[in-house]
């Protein structure tokens, strides 16, 4: 019988596909966007060429996937971390740690990340990840903060650029992470985390006026 994963392909495509990934998150890192061919990915495998194509109709689609699995398992991620919070509140603090905890623990792979949705275009030239690649991000962290303000949680405020000034400072981590390695990730994500709750929150002082 054919074993095989929740998308379809068996354990072991999955696996080889994996190994493809894993090699151009490397490839990506030590090469830059320019220098990350085919050839390179399935050497850094020490699997055939050929076989990459196999997998991936192209080296556009590997390095597509190796944004989107990205984006896939740190959804994955925060979204389990934030399902036991007790209100929007919570759920900012939980959702800005989370994400932060997520980029300290995978520093390459962002890095790479970083590298396809810098540089890679689709074929008139437009970047492939351009800026409505955030808005699901922005939109989310929007609807906490509405959700918030109509239960009383947090303060009046336009809640659209909150939601950017909070991805923002998110996605700047990475590369503070990538030059100041004796940074505390848990530090940082604590203090960030209390800036938002401060910058957001109902004061006494707000509900008593």
């Amino acid at each position: 019988m054919r074993s095989e994963t929740t998308t379809g392909r068996t354990f072991i495509e999955e696996a080889r596909r994996r190994q493809f990934i894993d090699s151009a998150i490397e490839t990506l890192d030590r090469l830059g966007f320019s220098g990350t061919s085919a050839a390179e990915v399935a050497r850094g495998a020490s699997i055939a060429k050929s076989a990459l194509f196999y997998h991936f109709k192209n080296k556009d689609e590997l390095l597509r996937a190796v944004v989107s699995d990205l984006y896939a398992l740190a959804a994955q991620e925060i979204v389990k971390d934030m399902a036991t919070a007790d209100g929007p509140r919570q759920m900012l603090i939980r959702y800005i740690r989370s994400c932060i905890l997520f980029a300290s623990a995978h520093p390459r792979w962002i890095g790479a990340a970083m590298e396809v949705i810098q540089n890679l275009r689709d074929a008139d030239g437009a970047l492939v990840f351009g800026a409505a690649t955030n808005q699901p991000n922005i939109d989310a962290i929007e609807q906490m903060l509405r959700e918030g303000q109509r239960n009383g949680d947090f303060r009046d405020f336009a809640t659209r650029p909150m939601a950017v000034s909070i991805r923002a400072a998110i996605d700047a981590a990475p590369a503070y992470f990538a030059h100041e390695p004796d940074l505390d990730p848990g530090a940082y994500a604590d203090e960030l985390a209390a800036l938002f709750d401060l910058a957001t929150r109902r004061t006494e002082a707000k509900e008593d006026t």
